[in-house]
């Protein structure tokens, strides 16, 4: 089982960092890669487009043979430490929030408490572009790009929310949908109202139509008595 202050930070976090997850994805296509751990380059070679490199962190390692998670700052096969700077400043977050998750060395994974989970709640304590996962024989290596060369650019965050919050609730187990909702809208700096099982956001700065006026950009979402999403349009 997942502590409740770990449960909590996933619900924040979540959505937000699946949906950097979704934009990686969708620019890297079949790129392929390459890590150097001596200078933390994460090198892409991308098919068509110019090499891509980005600084990267070691958060941490799994393994499939153990079936457990365990942090880089706790990993004994030399990491360099300039590596492990944001590690620790979630080791450190996590040692004044009381979150156990992120200061035990060596996890179990679980449905709870697995690679993923962990990766999407460092991304977004440490407000970082993305995670990459570098897999290896029997276990990955995952990685944290925080490096401002590594842009994102989402014109229209009303439509991409309506395609991936539905995707997030159908990849991940949250217990309270709405606040991960809200949390979600927030990422985009929407302006948010809540009425009784309803949340309505919007966008102000809504995109012009050919014609030069602003198009109206609103989202609704409706929950039940569990705070569990029955609709959104």
């Amino acid at each position: 089982m997942a502590s409740q202050r770990f449960e909590e930070l996933f619900t924040k976090h979540g959505a937000a960092s699946f949906d950097k997850q979704i934009y990686l994805d969708a620019m890297l296509g079949k790129s392929g890669w390459a890590f150097d751990l001596a200078s933390g380059v994460l090198a892409f070679r991308r098919p068509h487009e110019g090499d891509l490199q980005l600084n990267a962190q070691v958060l941490g390692t799994e393994s499939e043979d153990s079936h457990t998670w365990l942090w880089g700052w706790a990993n004994a096969s030399g990491i360099p430490e300039a590596l492990l700077r944001l590690a620790n400043e979630l080791k450190a977050f996590g040692a004044a929030a009381d979150v156990p998750e992120l200061t035990t060395p060596e996890l179990p994974i679980t449905p709870q408490v697995n690679p993923q989970r962990i990766t999407m709640v460092a991304c977004g304590v440490l407000r970082a572009g993305c995670t990459f996962r570098a897999e290896y024989p029997r276990g990955a290596v995952h990685l944290l790009i925080k490096d401002p060369r590594y842009k994102r650019s989402v014109m229209r965050p009303i439509q991409r929310i309506l395609r991936i919050f539905p995707m997030f609730l159908s990849d991940h187990f949250v217990t309270d949908q709405r606040a991960a909702f809200i949390s979600y809208l927030r990422f985009y700096h929407l302006d948010v109202r809540e009425d009784d099982h309803r949340v309505v956001a919007a966008s102000s700065r809504a995109p012009r139509t050919l014609a030069g006026v602003s198009a109206p950009q609103q989202l609704v979402a409706e929950f039940d008595a569990h705070n569990r999403l029955i609709a959104l349009r």
